[in-house]
C-alpha cells in the first residue's frame, strides 16, 4: 500500500517549470496556436569617453593628435518598444514592434567662448517599424531551435538638425532604409534550468534619399538561468556583438572636424556580460516582469568613438 500511495504523490507532483530566456534574447521566445502577446520594453544606455582599438583617447589628444576640431564626450540612448505577437499556427509567430527613440549627445568644442565649450544635442521621434516571422525549426526531448526572418521599414527620422546643420548619425531616430534580418536560436530546458544561444544579423538595403546606409551587425549570445522560486528566475548571458561602418556619407556633415559625423568611426566589436531577472506577476496569469544589465568588458572600436558603459533593459509582456 505505501509503495502504491507514493507513486500516486509522485504522479501528482507538480511539474518543475524551466526559467524563461533573458529579455535580451531577441524574439528568444515563439507562441503556441492561436495565441497573442503584448509587451512593452524600456532599454536605456551609455556611452562616455573615446576609444581607438582598445586604448582610451583624451578629447585633447583627439584634437591635437588627430586634428579633430570637436569631440563628442558622452550619449545617452532611450529606446520604449511595443510589441504584439500573434500564432495564428502552433508553428508560426508573427510579431510587429514599434520603437520610440530619444537621444542626448553631449559633445565639447575648445573654441567655442567660455562657459560654451559643451553643448547637448536632443533627438526623439518613432523609429523603424518591424515585423517579423518566428517559426520553430527542430525539437528533441529537453532541446529545440526555431529560427525567424524579419524586415523593418524606414519609418523614423534620419535628417534631424535640418539640411544646414545635421546632427550626427547616433542621434538619428532611424536609417531611412529598409533592413533584413535573420536569427537562429537553440534552447534547452530540463526541470528548472534553461540555457540557450543565439546567432542574428541586421543588412540595411540600399542606401537613404542622403546616400548611405547603416552598417551590418551581427552579434552571438549565450546564456544560462535557473528558476530560484516559483515565479523568480536568475539569468547570466555573454553577448559578442560587431558593428560595420556606415555606407557612403552625409554631406551635410563634417567628418574632419568631429568624429562622431565620421562614417568611418562608427564600426568595432565587443563582449558583454549581462545578468538579468524575471518574474511572473502574482496573480495575473500570463503576466511577466524581467530585467536585465549590460557591462563591457572588452572593445576594440574604429574610432575615437565614445566607449560604451553600461545598458539596461526592462520590460513587461502578458501572453493570453
Amino acid at each position: 500500500m505505501e509503495g502504491a500511495g507514493d507513486e500516486k504523490a509522485s504522479e501528482e507532483a507538480p511539474r518543475q517549470i524551466p526559467a524563461p530566456p533573458p529579455i535580451g534574447v531577441r524574439l528568444g521566445e515563439a507562441l503556441e496556436g492561436d495565441q497573442l502577446r503584448i509587451a512593452y520594453r524600456w532599454e536605456r544606455s551609455r556611452a562616455q569617453g573615446l576609444q581607438v582599438g582598445q586604448d582610451h583617447l583624451s578629447p585633447g589628444a583627439a584634437r591635437d593628435r588627430l586634428g579633430f576640431g570637436q569631440t563628442p564626450r558622452s550619449l545617452e540612448v532611450t529606446v520604449h518598444t511595443f510589441e504584439v505577437a500573434y500564432a495564428p499556427h502552433p508553428r508560426v509567430t508573427l510579431v510587429a514592434a514599434l520603437p520610440f527613440v530619444q537621444s542626448e549627445l553631449e559633445r565639447v568644442d575648445p573654441n567655442r567662448p567660455p562657459g560654451s565649450t559643451r553643448r547637448q544635442e536632443q533627438t526623439d521621434g518613432v523609429g523603424d517599424l518591424s515585423f517579423a516571422v518566428v517559426v520553430p525549426f527542430i525539437r528533441k526531448g529537453f532541446e529545440s531551435s526555431q529560427v525567424h526572418v524579419g524586415v523593418s521599414a524606414p519609418t523614423g527620422s534620419f535628417r534631424r538638425g535640418g539640411d544646414q546643420m545635421r546632427l550626427p548619425y547616433d542621434v538619428q531616430p532611424g536609417g531611412g532604409t529598409w533592413n533584413l534580418e535573420w536569427g537562429w536560436t537553440y534552447k534547452g530546458e530540463l526541470e528548472r534550468f534553461s540555457w540557450g544561444g543565439q546567432a542574428t544579423g541586421v543588412h540595411p538595403v540600399g542606401r537613404n534619399d542622403l546616400d548611405w546606409r547603416d552598417g551590418s551587425r551581427f552579434a552571438g549570445q549565450i546564456w544560462g538561468a535557473v528558476r530560484i522560486f516559483s515565479g523568480l528566475s536568475a539569468s547570466l548571458s555573454a553577448e559578442w556583438w560587431k558593428q560595420n561602418n556606415i555606407e557612403g556619407f552625409d554631406r551635410s556633415l563634417r567628418p574632419a572636424f568631429d568624429p562622431s559625423e565620421n562614417p568611418k568611426l562608427r564600426g568595432g566589436n565587443g563582449i558583454n556580460l549581462a545578468p538579468g531577472l524575471s518574474l511572473e506577476v502574482p496573480g495575473l496569469s500570463g503576466q511577466r516582469l524581467a530585467l536585465e544589465v549590460g557591462v563591457p568588458v572588452y572593445q576594440d572600436l574604429d574610432g575615437p568613438q565614445l566607449t560604451r558603459k553600461w545598458s539596461l533593459r526592462t520590460g513587461w509582456q502578458w501572453v493570453y
